[in-house]
C-alpha cells in the first residue's frame, strides 16, 4: 500500500520530537549531575543543590574551595566527550536507529561547544569564569569552540537529514518540504514547553546564571545612578531611568556574537541537510513502528526521570 504523505511527516515529526527529548532530558543529567556534579566532588566539594527543569535546563548549588573552573566546564567537557564517542562508535552503523544515535553524538557536541563559545563570549551560564579570566582575549576560546559547533552541525546534519526525508514519499521537493514541517513541528513543540516551563516558574537563580554579563553590568550601573540621585535628593522619573538604562546599554553593547554563531550554524544544518539529501538520491527509508514506540518509551522515561531527580532534591 503506498504510504500517505501527511502520515509519514507526522510519523517523523514523532520520532524527531522524542528523540529530541530524551537527548535534551538524558543531556541534561549527564551534564548537570554527571558534568558539573561529578567535577566538583572531584575537586573535594560537594554538591548542596540541584535544580533541574522538565524540559529546559537546570543548575547545581555547590560547596568548594577551589576548581571552580572545572567544576564550571565539567558539564560542556562531559557533553564533548559522550557525543564524539557516540559519534566514533557508531561510525559504520548503517541503520535508522544507528544513523540517529550518531547524530545524537554530533548534536551533543553542538550543543557543549556551542555554549562555551557563546557562554565564555557574553559571560553567562558556564561561561562566566572563562569570560572574566580571559577578558579580551575570550576569542582564544569562543572562536575555536564555534568553528567545532558548525562543523558538528554540518556533520550531524549531513548524515541524518537526507534519511530522515527518505521517509517521506513523493518527489525530493516533497521530501525537503515534510522534512522541514516535521522538524518545525517536533522543534516548536520542545520549544514551547521550554520557555513555558522557565517562564512559569520564574527561577531567579536560573534566570541570573543565563544572563548575559554586559546586562549585569547595565543593571548595577543602574543601581549606582539611581541611588547617587536619590542622596542628591532627586527621584528620578521613569522616564529618565528608561533613558539612562538606553545609554548604558549602548555604552556596554558587544559584538552579537551568538546571533552571528546562530545564522551561521543554521547554513551549516542547512549546507549537511541540502548535501544527505542529494546523496540520498531516490532512496527510500520506513520508520519502523518498533523504532518509534522505543523511541517514545526512552522519551518518556527520560522526562520522568528528570522530574524524580527534580523532586528528589525539593
Amino acid at each position: 500500500m503506498p504510504r500517505i504523505w501527511w502520515i509519514a511527516v507526522l510519523q517523523l515529526a514523532a520520532l524527531v520530537t522524542a528523540v529530541g527529548l530524551a537527548t535534551s532530558r538524558l543531556g541534561l543529567v549527564v551534564h548537570e549531575l554527571v558534568g558539573h556534579g561529578g567535577a566538583t566532588l572531584a575537586v573535594g566539594g560537594a554538591v548542596t543543590d540541584v535544580q533541574l527543569f522538565w524540559f529546559a535546563g537546570g543548575w547545581i548549588r555547590f560547596e568548594a574551595t577551589g576548581g571552580e573552573l572545572v567544576i564550571a566546564l565539567g558539564g560542556i567537557l562531559i557533553e564533548a566527550v559522550v557525543g564524539a564517542g557516540l559519534w566514533f562508535a557508531l561510525a559504520r552503523r548503517t541503520s535508522l536507529g544507528g544513523k540517529i544515535a550518531r547524530a545524537i553524538g554530533a548534536a551533543l557536541v553542538l550543543h557543549g561547544t556551542w555554549y562555551l563559545a557563546t557562554g565564555t563570549w557574553h559571560g553567562y551560564g558556564d561561561g562566566v569564569k572563562l569570560h572574566h579570566e580571559l577578558g579580551d582575549a575570550k576569542w582564544l576560546v569562543a572562536i575555536p569552540a564555534a568553528l567545532v559547533t558548525l562543523t558538528a552541525a554540518y556533520v550531524a546534519a549531513r548524515s541524518i537529514l537526507g534519511t530522515l526525508a527518505a521517509t517521506i514519499p513523493g518527489t525530493r521537493g516533497a521530501r525537503l518540504t515534510g522534512l522541514v514541517i516535521a522538524l518545525v513541528l517536533a522543534g516548536g513543540l520542545q520549544l514551547g514547553l521550554a520557555v513555558g516551563e522557565v517562564r512559569l516558574r520564574r527561577d531567579a537563580t536560573y534566570a541570573q546564571t543565563m544572563r548575559p554579563e554586559g546586562d549585569r553590568v547595565v543593571a548595577r550601573e543602574l543601581a549606582q545612578w539611581t541611588a547617587d540621585q536619590a542622596r542628591q535628593g532627586v527621584a528620578p522619573t521613569d522616564e529618565a531611568r528608561a533613558e539612562m538604562q538606553r545609554r548604558l546599554a549602548q555604552r556596554h553593547t558587544t559584538f552579537p556574537f551568538a546571533i552571528v554563531l546562530a545564522v551561521l550554524t543554521v547554513l551549516a544544518v542547512g549546507a549537511g541537510g541540502w548535501a544527505s539529501v542529494r546523496s540520498q538520491g531516490a532512496l527510500a527509508a520506513t520508520i519502523e513502528g518498533s523504532l518509534l514506540v522505543r523511541c517514545g518509551l526512552v522519551a518518556v522515561g527520560s522526562v520522568t526521570l528528570v522530574i524524580a531527580i527534580d523532586l528528589l532534591f525539593h
